[in-house]
Parts: C-alpha cells; structure tokens; sequence
C-alpha cells in the first residue's frame, strides 16, 4: 500500500476535532500521515493536538490565512503518494482509505466514492438529525463543468497532480474544492474513478456554533431545502395542492 498523506485544516474546532483524528488515525489501512493545519485557533486546539502521541500526527501552524493556504501548507510537506482530505465535522468509515486506495487503478489519477449527509440540530455534544440522504454521483466529466458533484472529503488523488495543476487558489472565498476538481477533470477527463460505497459521514449543523474554516455557513433556508425541508417553489406547490385535492375528492367518494 502505498503512504497516503491526509490533509485536515481547522480553525476553533476543539469539541469535533479529536473525533475527526480518531477517524483519521483509526482507519484500517496504517500506512498514513495525518497533516493537522491549525489556522490561529484560540480555544483548545493546542491542547487536544499536544494530547495525541501518535507518530503519525504531524501539526502545522499558519496565520489565520483561510482554508486554501492552511491546505497549501500541507500539501507542501506532505510525503504521501497519494493524497485525502478530511474536515474535522466529518467522519470517514474505517475501511474509507483502504477500499478507495485498492480501487484506484494504475491509470487513474483520482478516485471518489459517496457520501452520507446528515442535517444536525442542536448542541455539537447531543446534536440531533433532523434529515439524511445519499450522495453517490456517477463520474460525468461534463456535468462537473457545470457544477461540482465531487466533494474533497470523498476525493484520493495522486500527489504529483499537485506539482502538475498548482495547488488551491488562495484568492477564492469558497468552492476550492469545486476549482481543483475541474482543473484534474480538464487535464484528465478519462481517469478520474467513481467508487459505489458509501463511506463518509458529512455533516451539516443548523443554529450549532460551529466555527468555520471550509467554505463557511450555508444559510438555515439553504440547508433545509438541500434535504426537501424547505418551502416548495410555487409550481411545486401548485402540484401538491392538486394531488392532495384529489387524494381528498378519492376518499371522499370511498
């Protein structure tokens, strides 16, 4: 197996953090190197990162310069020749780096596999789910030029790609991983491999004080309508209203 680099920013996230390092260090494939970037935390960061002895963590330290040079920073140390990323509020399953390492042919220069999506409420120590789904895309070149559909967290590709297409854009607020994916996708349309398991949790908290360092906060409205919990458009509306009127009309003439 060949020595697989992850790569984990975080910035004031010492309440998830040790469970994400867990889910790093305590997969079934060892052969890794855990690429902590604390990005100027202030609450116990240190202290959970000082409290972890194993060989495999390395810790980094940058400015409070956003997600892409915390990232860029790692990437720039990172030894693998393969290279995952994880954020700290998700979780892989334990087989994550091994089933996607095995599936990665000599011709592919990247995999991804899907995702479980959980919309939490409430503390982060007893968040409840409010929804969940599925998210497992087949590979289309051409829809990811549209929109991205592959997200960093399921996402292994070769390090050299690093070298080849630069880094991530340090000058973009958000959709980094949307801007690296369509740069290997350009480059390499025909070797990018969709995994069929579903072997991540991601999660999106509503109302927790979570703060941010990826992508930031998706807004209350957004992510509820991202899991059918928000208000239906008015055409869709119009539809429901029928089919409940008929669904009444039926049981009436029962």
């Amino acid at each position: 197996m060949p020595l697989v680099s992850v790569v984990m920013p975080t910035y004031d996230r010492a309440a998830v953090l040790p469970r994400a390092i867990h889910s790093v260090l305590g997969q079934t494939m060892p052969d890794l190197e855990l690429l902590v970037v604390d990005d100027g935390s202030s609450d116990g960061t240190a202290e959970v990162l000082a409290g972890c002895a194993d060989p495999r963590l390395r810790v980094l330290r940058t400015g409070h310069r956003g997600v892409s040079a915390a990232r860029n920073a790692a990437l720039a140390v990172a030894s693998g020749e393969l290279v995952a990323y994880l954020d700290t509020d998700n979780l892989w399953s334990p087989q994550f780096l091994e089933v996607m390492v095995d599936e990665l042919r000599p011709r592919d220069v990247a995999a991804y596999c899907g995702r479980h999506l959980f919309l939490l409420d409430g503390p982060l120590d007893d968040a409840r789910v409010l929804a969940r789904k599925t998210h497992s895309p087949p590979y289309n070149p051409a829809a990811l030029l549209r929109g991205n559909s592959i997200d960093l967290n399921v996402l292994v590709h070769r390090r050299w790609l690093v070298e080849q297409l630069g880094g991530f854009d340090e000058e973009l607020p958000r959709l980094t991983d949307w801007d690296l994916v369509v740069r290997i996708v350009l480059r390499h349309p025909f070797a990018v491999r969709h995994v069929d398991q579903v072997l991540c949790d991601y999660h999106y908290y509503q109302r927790a004080q979570l703060p941010s360092i990826t992508n930031g906060h998706f807004g209350e409205e957004h992510l509820r309508s991202l899991f059918g919990l928000g208000e239906p458009d008015p055409a869709t509306a119009r539809v429901r209203r029928r089919i409940a009127a008929e669904l009444d009309l039926q049981r009436e003439l029962r």
